[in-house]
């Protein structure tokens, strides 16, 4: 449970050195997209749909990030326009603790550690309700009066303002996951305001604050991870190191980016997947092993609900066009 001292110290420790964080904005803004890359997805977008009568009737979103190890790094997407993530927000949570650690605001003791190996690996959504709480210094309970919700909800726009620090301003995570049914009337009042700039409205009910991810600021933000630019060099590679993914221990990411890549040697996966009613997702970076490396965002959205082999279908053929011959 969070004490009163480690709220304190969420809430009220200084900031990353603005200089590491608008060096990382500057770069993202070198990203440019890429005609060739461009017409590459499009097309493979197309044909996928072609092929699969399920996915004719989804949402189809996508971002593709080339990083090779040589020349600039090139953008494609397929769909800009916001989407409910489902679980792959964990990803971000984690880069988040662990740069709160970094900067003096949050100690990884041995509970707080299991609850982030929990939150990505396991995709537990109580874990991630206690490493939100843990990270923006608040808790669930009761509705509150309004300068108490003003501080409340102020405390949980802690992740977004890190996000911004970075030149990510188009990931809505302000929320941990649930379960249904653990929703506190606390939660449900953030869920429902309506003057929250970036949260998703709910197609239905007074829900009109969820969460809300494009692919491409997913696919962004793991570049930088990628390219040890959103941290310190050895905290990105401890969390790729928390994200690896491997489908012979994981079987269900067979349809997923790291089924996908699996397809073909030599590539390593670090991701986070997403899986709720109409949602089918996954966000991640794959690297080969000459160190050229992929990012790819895919989130399907629709009803019927789509539990396909899209995402691994399209990760399979962008690995073969941009590292052929591998």
């Amino acid at each position: 449970m969070l004490g009163s001292g480690a709220a304190a110290r969420a809430v009220e420790a200084p900031a990353t050195p603005a200089g590491a964080e608008s060096e990382a904005a500057a770069w993202l803004d070198t990203i440019k997209a890429d005609p060739e890359l461009q017409a590459f997805v499009d097309g493979t977008v197309a044909a996928l749909r072609k092929t699969d009568p399920g996915l004719r009737r989804q949402t189809v979103r996508v971002a593709v990030i080339d990083l090779p190890t040589a020349g600039p790094a090139r953008l494609a997407h397929w769909n800009g326009t916001p989407v409910y993530p489902a679980s792959v927000p964990k990803f971000v949570y984690l880069m988040a603790a662990l740069a709160w650690r970094d900067q003096g605001r949050l100690e990884i003791e041995p509970t707080i550690d299991h609850e982030l190996r929990e939150m990505v690996y396991a995709s537990s959504n109580k874990a991630t309700q206690k490493v939100v709480a843990r990270l923006t210094g608040t808790r669930p309970g009761p509705r509150l009066g309004p300068s108490e919700y003003r501080a409340f909800r102020d405390k949980r726009l802690a992740v977004k303002r890190w996000l911004a620090s970075l030149g990510i301003t188009d990931l809505h995570t302000v929320h941990p996951t649930y379960d249904g049914g653990d929703i506190s009337p606390r939660e449900q009042q953030f869920l429902s305001d309506p003057a929250m700039p970036g949260g998703l409205p709910a197609r239905s009910g007074a829900f009109r604050n969820r969460q809300a991810m494009t692919a491409v600021g997913s696919a962004r933000l793991l570049a930088l991870l990628a390219t040890d630019r959103a941290l310190a060099p050895a905290t990105c590679e401890e969390v790729r190191r928390r994200m690896q993914r491997d489908v012979a221990k994981q079987p269900y990411l067979r349809h997923r980016i790291a089924g996908g890549a699996a397809r073909s040697p030599g590539f390593e996966v670090y991701s986070k997947t997403g899986t709720w009613g109409p949602i089918h997702a996954d966000a991640g970076i794959v690297r080969h092993r000459s160190g050229h490396q992929i990012v790819v965002a895919a989130f399907v959205e629709g009803t019927p609900r789509y539990r396909g082999s899209f995402i691994a279908d399209f990760t399979d053929r962008v690995v073969r066009h941009l590292v052929p011959g591998q």
